[in-house]
């Protein structure tokens, strides 16, 4: 460590002492100004620093806004000591004369009501018979025209509470009767339409046999030979599957699928050949590949 102002290493000379002011570190030849220190209520020595900082006349500057504020330059105005302008004294008896304004404050009604008055304006002093004046000069056609008549004049209710459930409950039955008979009428034409067209089917049938009355016998014998021709079919294949060799066996290699190593089996399930040792790795009993056969290759390879 050393010190803050002399930069000069503390050791046994040179001890470490603390500023009261400002609480950093100086040896004891830095700490040599004695002044009045505000913390400790009497004097004590400081470092350079604070003594310059705590003697210096603290004089605050107004910022450059308030000069703009009150339209003057910062170089034209000349102070006192410790007195003001004439132009500070003048902004001061201003502000005291806001402060003292008596003048009586209006309730938040009045003032909502004056809002709302400066909002809509001045209310407009035309009657609608000069509108409709001059919506009919603008339109070209007479007064009389514009004016609202009602073509279907309101009936005032005379009849009572009992007197109206009375008739909606007609009205209902009237209209479930109304929907009753359109219904029935609606299903007697459906019922209709279909007998009709049961008659047309009927007869189209009739017509068929009577032209070719052999028809059902052979369709029965053709579908007769059709099963023939499928079961036939079926067990052709199965024959074909039974001693079936696979296209490629003279031409495949005699190695194994995975290392090519000598085959020595082949896989039932998939026909691929295997060494041992792969054929176990490759065994698998849900895709069938758990039989094998053994393989030896032809003498032509």
């Amino acid at each position: 460590m050393s010190c803050n102002s002399c930069a000069k290493p503390y050791n046994f000379f040179r001890k470490e002492k603390g500023c009261p002011s400002c609480g950093f570190s100086y040896c004891s030849k830095c700490l040599d100004n004695m002044i009045y220190v505000e913390k400790l209520k009497a004097e004590a020595k400081v470092c350079m620093k604070c003594a310059k900082t705590t003697n210096a006349p603290k004089i605050v500057e107004p910022p450059d806004a308030y000069y703009k504020r009150i339209g003057l330059n910062r170089n034209d105005v000349h102070c006192d000591n410790g007195g003001t302008s004439s132009q500070d004294q003048e902004i001061h008896a201003r502000l005291l004369k806001l402060k003292q304004d008596t003048t009586p404050k209006m309730t938040q009604e009045e003032e909502i009501a004056i809002r709302l008055k400066n909002i809509k304006g001045e209310v407009p002093s035309t009657s609608d018979a000069e509108l409709q004046q001059r919506l009919a000069n603008l339109r070209g056609v007479p007064v009389n025209t514009l004016q609202s008549k009602n073509i279907c004049p309101i009936v005032p209710e005379t009849r009572t509470e009992q007197e109206q459930a009375n008739d909606l409950l007609k009205q209902y039955m009237a209209q479930a009767q109304i929907d009753g008979q359109y219904k029935d009428e609606f299903d007697a034409l459906v019922s209709d339409m279909e007998m009709r067209v049961q008659k047309l089917k009927d007869s189209s049938l009739a017509t068929k046999t009577k032209n070719d009355p052999a028809k059902e016998a052979s369709d029965s014998e053709d579908e007769d030979e059709i099963i023939k021709k499928i079961v036939e079919k079926i067990k052709i294949e199965s024959s074909r599957e039974d001693n079936q060799v696979s296209p490629k066996e003279n031409d495949e290699l005699p190695f194994c699928e995975i290392c090519n190593e000598d085959a020595k089996m082949r896989c039932l399930g998939c026909h691929y050949l295997f060494c041992k040792r792969c054929f176990l790795e490759h065994k698998d009993d849900d895709d069938g590949c758990d039989r094998y056969e053994l393989y030896k290759p032809p003498k032509n390879q």
